[in-house]
């Protein structure tokens, strides 16, 4: 009897050890199958991750920008022009160069100057100087006629560009520049400077579709609205005389009604470049 429950004693002993033993291996086993299959999960949402990141990146377009027509900024230093605000430092007392273009298109070196005007006028107004011509393109395009109404035969006979820029700096020095929307001046009388080798220092200058939008509460900005404004008649409108002529008339009373105009420059001395007196005013 002691022999028998001796065996069973044994027996249970080496089973309770054996099955412990399985059930350790088993929990190995299931615990091996576990992090495996958690690599290959974390490694399947890597590369879902990154054929998602790859898709994204190769269908990626960035989102298209759209610049507006070039204005200036108030207190800004253009390429030839520094143009006046509330804020600058430079107090300046000096006269008015009100300066139009027409031209053949709208951006220098595809488009030529066809006709410059300028008057030169005091703060209250008064007409100090004037110069008006047409100008030959050299290349017998004119561009929009309907527009500016200049024909190749009006401008013809008239002075080159090289011809008038001694005449056209000698009105300018000693003012400051205005003009309506003064970019587009300043980018084709910057081009034409530096196409007849004339290094010419920083000019200030007011951009009257700026003062115009300080002093003036209008549905809209555009010259013949700021002309029409002061209930005065605009003849002759997209000629560069007729503009110049109209904005001399208002920009005095713009000027009284603005707050004091400061400059990021002074004035200075232009080169001295030899004038000819040549000049062909279109007819009216």
């Amino acid at each position: 009897m002691d022999t028998l429950i001796g065996w069973l004693i044994i027996g249970f002993t080496i089973y309770y050890f054996m099955n412990r033993s399985a059930k350790k291996k088993i929990a190995h086993q299931k615990k091996i199958s576990e992090q495996k299959n958690s690599r290959q999960a974390s490694s399947s949402r890597t590369t879902f991750k990154s054929s998602v990141s790859s898709t994204r990146a190769s269908n990626y377009k960035p989102k298209p920008t759209y610049k507006a027509p070039m204005f200036a900024q108030p207190g800004e230093k253009g390429d030839l022009f520094g143009y006046g605000s509330y804020t600058d430092r430079h107090s300046i007392d000096a006269t008015y160069s009100l300066i139009d273009f027409e031209t053949s298109g709208f951006q220098p070196g595809n488009a030529r100057i066809l006709e410059v005007a300028v008057i030169k006028i005091d703060c209250k107004g008064k007409i100090i100087g004037e110069f008006n011509t047409l100008v030959n393109p050299e290349n017998g395009f004119v561009g929009p006629t309907d527009v500016h109404r200049i024909t190749p035969s009006m401008v013809s006979d008239a002075p080159t560009l090289s011809e008038i820029m001694g005449d056209l700096i000698a009105i300018l020095d000693s003012s400051i520049i205005v003009a309506h929307n003064a970019r587009f001046e300043e980018n084709f009388l910057d081009f034409a400077l530096r196409e007849n080798g004339i290094k010419h220092p920083l000019m200030p200058s007011i951009d009257t579709l700026w003062l115009s939008r300080q002093v003036l509460d209008l549905p809209n900005y555009k010259l013949g609205t700021v002309i029409q404004n002061f209930d005065i008649e605009f003849k002759d409108a997209h000629t560069a005389y007729g503009d110049v002529r109209a904005m001399a008339t208002v920009f005095p009373e713009m000027l009284a009604m603005s707050k004091e105009i400061k400059f990021p420059t002074t004035l200075q001395k232009p080169p001295i470049v030899k004038s000819t007196g040549k000049m062909k005013p279109r007819l009216s």
